[in-house]
């Protein structure tokens, strides 16, 4: 037996376990995938190379910085290069800065004054507290940039109505700016929004090399290919069965895997349904131009927002962050339910880059290929809190801890990984 079996090789399960081995702590790391890494992955297919989602490693805690540059990487410091896409009345398309209402200097000036005016009324007349996504953005952003940007923004990203999630999305991470600062962005160019995110590392050898520097540590305590089917409790601890009915019996467990793939191999009528958890996944489609050949439209930034008619909702520029092959844009879209299979939506992306001038030529095109990757956003529904709170006490009181982003349901980017699975070893149990 095992003191503490980690069901998930991603990037919160190969932490904790670096940082438990680190305390002499017997522990197994058990991932699903014939690789490690979860949504901290990077892709390579011949002279190309591209992330799974956009990464940028900042923090407000120097810690966590440290914890960054405690790995053997080369990194790239950069600062932010972020645009936003906007379709304006007479057809053109201006680029924006973003956040977007730290941009609205750049729109026309009857957009500008909808959304300064917008943003008074909601201070004035705002319904408060904000109950959900929805109300916030109209209440607390106002009319004018909910409706030139947030709203249509956000329902092309997520996979369920904007009433139902939850202000735990946005509540402490972004706030609504000073009727002051909007006035000024305006009038005059616009401010920078998010400082703390404005500069950030990024690793010579992209994102995924983060992952495998922690695994390296403990590669000899990793198990891939590994899938979870079952767990129940045992007389010492916690049985956990593969698909393959490979049995591992550990004293404690930590899951980083989904919570509803957890809930559907515990099949406890005591907890949550698997179907109480609303996730997106989404379609990751990477576009590499051939040796010579540039970007157009938006190269020079390294993300781009469209809350447009594009089929994408954003665009992540490989080139941008590290010189690690030939140039590569991602474009990420959120699988619906009227989603375009995997290759129409290719063809759709290389239409819709066409259009807007990133591409110069379909003739620069040397490879373009679409991958969909489940669960890459927890959505925090409206009374999910009480949900997973209640859950998670149940299971830790069986000796099952919930950690990650998935793990936990919770809304993280890398820093928050980092700090929460530090935070989560120093509190645990460390018996070896």
């Amino acid at each position: 037996m095992i003191a503490v079996a980690i069901l998930g090789g991603g990037l919160s399960g190969l932490q904790v376990a670096r940082l438990l081995s680190a305390r002499s702590i017997d522990c197994r790391v058990f991932e699903s995938r014939p690789v490690i890494g979860g949504l901290c992955r990077t892709l390579r297919s011949g002279d190309w190379s591209w992330d799974i989602g956009p990464h940028a490693f900042y923090s407000r805690h120097p810690e966590i910085m440290r914890n960054y540059e405690s790995l053997p990487l080369e990194y790239e410091r950069l600062k932010r290069r972020v645009r936003v896409c906007h379709h304006v009345p007479d057809g053109n398309v201006v680029e924006v800065g973003y956040p977007f209402e730290n941009g609205i200097a750049d729109l026309p000036w009857a957009q500008r004054w909808a959304c300064l005016s917008g943003a008074i009324s909601a201070r004035l007349t705002g319904e408060q507290p904000y109950q959900n996504l929805a109300h916030w953005i109209e209440n607390g952003l106002g009319s004018g940039i909910g409706e030139l940007f947030m709203l249509p923004y956000n329902r092309k990203i997520w996979n369920c109505p904007l009433d139902r999630i939850s202000m735990a999305l946005v509540k402490g991470k972004i706030e609504p700016e000073p009727l002051w600062r909007l006035l000024r962005n305006t009038l005059f160019s616009g401010t920078v929004g998010r400082a703390y995110q404005a500069e950030f590392i990024y690793p010579k050898k992209r994102a995924g090399s983060i992952p495998d520097a922690v695994y390296n540590e403990v590669k000899d305590r990793v198990q891939v290919e590994w899938t979870l089917a079952k767990a129940c409790r045992s007389k010492d601890g916690w049985r956990l069965q593969s698909t393959t009915g490979e049995l591992v019996e550990a004293r404690r467990v930590i899951s980083t895997i989904p919570i509803p793939v957890l809930l559907r191999a515990l099949n406890d009528p005591s907890l949550p349904s698997a179907e109480d958890f609303l996730q997106n996944d989404t379609y990751f489609t990477a576009v590499g131009l051939k040796a010579g050949r540039k970007f157009g439209t938006f190269g020079s930034c390294q993300w781009t927002f469209f809350a447009g008619p594009e089929v994408f909702y954003r665009l992540t520029f490989m080139g941008s962050f590290s010189a690690d092959g030939l140039p590569v844009v991602v474009a990420e879209t959120t699988k619906k339910t009227d989603s375009l299979t995997a290759d129409a939506l290719t063809e759709r992306v290389l239409k819709d880059l066409s259009a807007l001038g990133v591409l110069g030529s379909q003739e620069d095109v040397g490879m373009a290929q679409t991958h969909l990757e489940s669960c890459t956003y927890p959505i925090q529904s409206v009374g999910m809190e009480k949900i997973r709170e209640k859950m998670e006490g149940a299971l830790t009181e069986r000796g099952m801890h919930l950690l990650g982003r998935s793990g936990r349901w919770d809304y993280v980017n890398t820093d928050g990984v980092f700090a929460n699975a530090q935070r989560f070893v120093e509190s645990f149990p460390l018996e070896p």
